[in-house]
């Protein structure tokens, strides 16, 4: 009777098992199906999110970081004059023609003093008239005006220091400082968006600007090239910011510094 009791309980928590068992797999098969329906749910809305999205574009206004770029189409131009050595001429002199002896006779003069004295003309007798002299009259020749020279910043023994980089003291320190606060420059004034409002071509366009820094440290703008007028106008206008410089040296003496400044002006849409 024992042995039958303990299998009938046996029995009872056999079923109870299956019974608590089934029921977790039904609730499995319900989460896993809710879960899949939640996940496509979200699948589509970040589809749908992705493909609604703009995506603003923005010009970029590159500064190249090389100093002096070689485009030989842009260089200043400069005047040669040779001046040329006065060849000097000998005069030919006269040939002494040799000298013939004539015969000297003393005449007797017969003139009176009287009428000697009558002739002679003193210096009191002479008059002279003022003479009135118109000072616009003069012709004075005006000293002509020294050329200046212009030195490469590649060339010049001392180039100008740009403020905030006093502390190199080297050319190649002082040219590359002056790369970098120019670019900082450039990037912060430039106006980006000017391309795209100009309706120029996609892709990458180049602005050249020739400037020099004279001999007090200011900035003199020479020459310009850029696709179009206003990028121009844009690139003077940005190089006309540049604070004044301490001005660049040869032999100890300032000098008036060329410099170019290439800008890479991309156009994106």
């Amino acid at each position: 009777m024992k042995n039958l009791k303990k299998e009938h309980n046996l029995t009872r928590q056999n079923e109870k098992s299956v019974q608590h068992s089934q029921k977790h797999d039904a609730n499995l098969q319900k989460n896993s199906t809710l879960y899949f329906q939640v996940g496509l749910i979200l699948c589509l809305l970040a589809v749908y999110g992705a493909l609604e999205m703009r995506f603003e574009s923005t010009d970029l206004a590159i500064v190249e970081n090389s100093v002096v770029p070689e485009f030989e189409e842009y260089t200043l131009d400069q005047k040669k004059y040779v001046v040329e050595d006065a060849v000097k001429t000998e005069e030919p002199q006269p040939k002494e023609q040799p000298k013939e002896l004539i015969d000297l006779k003393e005449v007797p003069d017969d003139t009176p003093d009287e009428k000697i004295t009558k002739n002679i003309v003193t210096e009191t007798n002479v008059k002279t008239k003022p003479i009135d002299l118109n000072p616009d009259d003069l012709n004075v020749d005006e000293p002509e005006e020294e050329i200046e020279k212009i030195f490469n910043v590649n060339l010049v023994e001392q180039v100008p220091i740009y403020p905030g980089c006093e502390s190199e003291t080297t050319n190649n320190g002082r040219k590359k400082c002056l790369s970098d606060k120019l670019s900082k420059l450039v990037r912060k004034k430039f106006d980006t968006g000017l391309g795209s409002e100009l309706g120029l071509n996609e892709g990458i366009q180049k602005i050249y600007v020739n400037f020099r820094v004279d001999k007090a440290g200011n900035v003199q703008i020479l020459k310009t090239r850029a696709p179009h007028q206003d990028l121009e106008e844009e690139a003077k206008r940005v190089v006309s910011k540049i604070p004044q410089m301490k001005p660049g040296k040869q032999g100890g003496k300032e000098v008036s510094v060329l410099y170019t400044l290439p800008i890479i002006f991309q156009v994106r849409y």
